[in-house]
């Protein structure tokens, strides 16, 4: 993705790609994600990340032009019925990527809490 800005339109620096992909890389490790993929629609920039090609994300960021000196980060994670469940939000990079490894903390203690056969309890509630 580019640097360069275009009214609204604002791609990934490269300290901002290189601290998500980090935080995927990581994960990738772990075996959580096996898939990412990136690209831009409509002026939006967005990463997701899966746990295998085809499927749905498990997170999607999305970074979006506030202004000529601002950006938003704002990532969703699917929810009931499929629609999108926000996860994280910051102007912030350093707090963005804070939130998501909570949130990719939470999940990795549910699967690990419900792999004993026990109820299974929602990410999302």
């Amino acid at each position: 993705m580019t640097a360069k800005s275009s009214g609204s339109r604002t791609g990934y620096t490269n300290r901002e790609f290189n601290s998500l992909f980090q935080l995927y890389s990581a994960q990738v490790y772990t075996g959580l994600f096996r898939d990412f993929t990136f690209g831009e629609d409509d002026g939006y920039y967005r990463m997701a990340f899966r746990e295998e090609a085809g499927k749905p994300p498990l997170i999607t960021i999305e970074k979006r032009g506030l202004g000529s000196d601002r950006v938003l980060f704002v990532a969703t994670t699917p929810g009931s019925r499929g629609l999108a469940v926000e996860i994280a939000r910051s102007e912030k990079l350093e707090s963005f990527v804070l939130q998501i490894r909570a949130f990719i903390e939470k999940v990795k203690a549910e699967r690990a809490g419900s792999t004993g056969g026990g109820n299974v309890k929602s990410l999302y509630a």
